[in-house]
């Protein structure tokens, strides 16, 4: 979805949203499934993989961030979908500020990404607009969750880990949504700060 925002293609953009929505979406929970098997025309891995809800709402943020210009109807709708994912994600938050790598299954292992990818969107949200500013500290304290993973070698540890992942370990898309996060919040903290 973000590529297509940056080329210019709300439209397809949109259709993308609303195909995941329909296959993935279960709007009794407000959260996604994770796979989608196309073939058989049904859900392949049921349970709501946090990392895969995470993607979906840092998907969206970074479209709205990539495409301004959009029509107001469809950043609303986006917006407020991305709030909504934003919302029943969070009633899986643990003590440590993490979830379980199955949102609704307590018994997986805990996961930071998930935290990450949550709080660039929350960030990038109130940053942009989007979301009010009480998600500011949503955001941030989602990222010093997922920082206490961080080890010695600046590695996000404790993630979904590459390459299938099923199990704890490390992952590019984690190092990367650490990154984006950071940069998330600075760019909150700079649409907050007077003058």
């Amino acid at each position: 979805m973000p590529l297509l925002a940056l080329t210019g293609h709300a439209g397809p953009a949109a259709a993308q949203v609303a195909g995941h929505r329909e296959r993935l979406h279960d709007s009794r929970t407000g959260l996604y499934a994770a796979r989608w098997d196309e073939d058989r025309g049904e859900l392949d891995r049921p349970g709501p993989w946090g990392t895969g809800n995470g993607w979906v709402v840092a998907g969206i943020a970074r479209a709205l961030r990539l495409a301004p210009y959009w029509p107001a109807p469809l950043r609303a709708e986006l917006a407020g979908h991305a709030e909504e994912v934003l919302t029943a994600c969070l009633a899986y938050r643990g003590a440590d500020g993490l979830f379980p790598d199955v949102l609704d299954d307590p018994g997986t292992f805990r996961e930071a990404n998930t935290a990450q990818l949550l709080g660039y969107a929350a960030l990038t949200g109130v940053a942009d607009g989007w979301l009010p500013r009480s998600w500011f500290d949503v955001g941030a304290d989602l990222l010093a969750a997922a920082g206490r993973r961080v080890d010695g070698y600046g590695r996000v540890t404790g993630v979904s880990g590459a390459p299938d992942f099923a199990a704890p370990g490390t992952s590019p898309e984690a190092q990367a949504c650490h990154l984006l996060g950071h940069a998330a919040l600075r760019s909150a903290q700079d649409s907050l700060s007077p003058g």
